[in-house]
């Protein structure tokens, strides 16, 4: 007698999958460190970071990365080479990673929140602008869940006035409009290779592109502690990415393209399972945009409940974020002023659903239904 359908047990799809994500193109991921190992190529100039930093300035189609330890500390550096402290602005956005405000706010500087466009849960061009002044010195539009924020007008007002714009693209690897990737869009752009990421490395690791010569410069005379020369000209410090960090990310890189192919095939199969309960995932992308994919979101009604159906039949999910900057216990103090009602509208309405590379479809099947079930209940009883 044949044997039946594997099919998952409620507990076998979590929200993410680590293991499974860095399981693929693994081999030659390992290789790549044993041959970084094998190198003994440690020091500075390093040409394994050299490599890398190469390799992902080409795949953003600008001049120059500057490879970093952290997204959180390619932020730090970009605003310490802008010259952000006190008595400066960054205008951002509030759903965004704490990382975001937290190192201009490190510096002194002060952080103005623009709300965002409810339809793409980026920034409103409209709001950020009416905050530009005579103090701003920068503007820090952030590419939620992997989309890419529109900031056409945004950036044309800013660089009128003299303002750079700094993507934040941490969760928007490989992620483009009408063939212009992601970094490739402000005077320069930061990412994050956190372990989570679809551009994933082994711990932590981050990157700084632009296509500004003068800027790339600043960047890696700070990122070395100022050296030239083999003399120490200016202040600086070190959050150089390990040696064996970039050699694992440009093993990875390869395989990137048909990491995002196979999520955005997922993305497209949940939102046409998912759209018949006017649900419709977020951020909404036109036919000339590709999503990163960071994660997968939708807004429901009545999501305690309708996380707790997911819980119940054993489908993983996440809020991104559960608070944003302005809720945050370190920050509500700092941004009670804000006026963000889309944000604070969203903010109770988001969950993040599955999106693993590597699920077997009868997993996939699962998460659909379920969710279907669960979007049936909590639509009916909002009815």
């Amino acid at each position: 007698m044949p044997e039946s359908p594997s099919v998952p047990s409620p507990t076998t799809v979590p929200f993410r999958d680590l293991h499974r994500l860095h399981r693929i193109h693994g081999d030659a991921s390992r290789a790549a460190l044993l041959a970084a190992v094998e190198s003994r190529e440690y020091t500075r100039p390093n040409p394994i970071i050299e490599e890398f930093e190469r390799r992902w300035a080409a795949y953003c189609s600008v001049r120059h990365a500057i490879a970093t330890t952290s997204g959180s500390a390619a932020l730090l550096m970009v605003y310490m080479t802008l010259g952000i402290g006190p008595g400066d602005e960054i205008i951002t956005v509030p759903n965004t990673f704490v990382a975001t405000a937290e190192a201009a706010l490190l510096l002194g500087a002060t952080v103005r929140l623009a709300d965002i466009d409810p339809l793409t849960h980026t920034v409103d061009q409209d709001s950020a602008r009416k905050l530009f002044g005579p103090r701003t010195k920068a503007v820090v539009p952030f590419h939620a869940y992997g989309r890419l924020a529109e900031i056409d007008a945004l950036t044309a007002e800013a660089r009128a006035a003299g303002i750079p714009v700094v993507e934040e693209a941490c969760q928007a690897h490989g992620a483009a409009r009408d063939g212009r990737k992601a970094g490739a869009w402000g005077d320069c752009a930061v990412f994050s290779f956190g372990p989570t990421k679809v551009f994933a490395g082994m711990g932590e690791g981050g990157a700084v592109v632009t296509d500004d010569d003068e800027l790339a410069d600043k960047l890696r005379l700070l990122n070395t502690h100022g050296l030239e020369d083999r003399l120490h000209t200016a202040l600086g410090f070190s959050f150089r990415i390990h040696p064996m960090e970039a050699a694992y990310l440009t093993a990875r890189l390869e395989v990137l393209p048909a990491l995002l192919t196979e999520r955005r095939a997922l993305a497209a199969r949940y939102t046409e399972a998912f759209a018949p309960f006017g649900v419709v995932h977020n951020p909404r992308v036109a036919d000339s945009e590709e999503h990163g994919l960071y994660v997968y979101v939708i807004d429901v009604p009545d999501r305690d409940a309708f996380c707790a159906r997911l819980t119940d039949a054993g489908v993983g999910w996440d809020i991104h974020y559960r608070a944003a900057l302005h809720q945050q216990p370190a920050h509500q103090e700092r941004f009670r002023d804000a006026e963000v009602p889309a944000c604070d509208e969203r903010q109770g309405q988001i969950v993040s659903l599955p999106m693993i590379n590597g699920l077997e479809e009868a997993e996939v099947a699962h998460v659909v239904d379920r969710v279907t079930d669960a979007l049936d209940a909590v639509t009916r009883s909002a009815r």
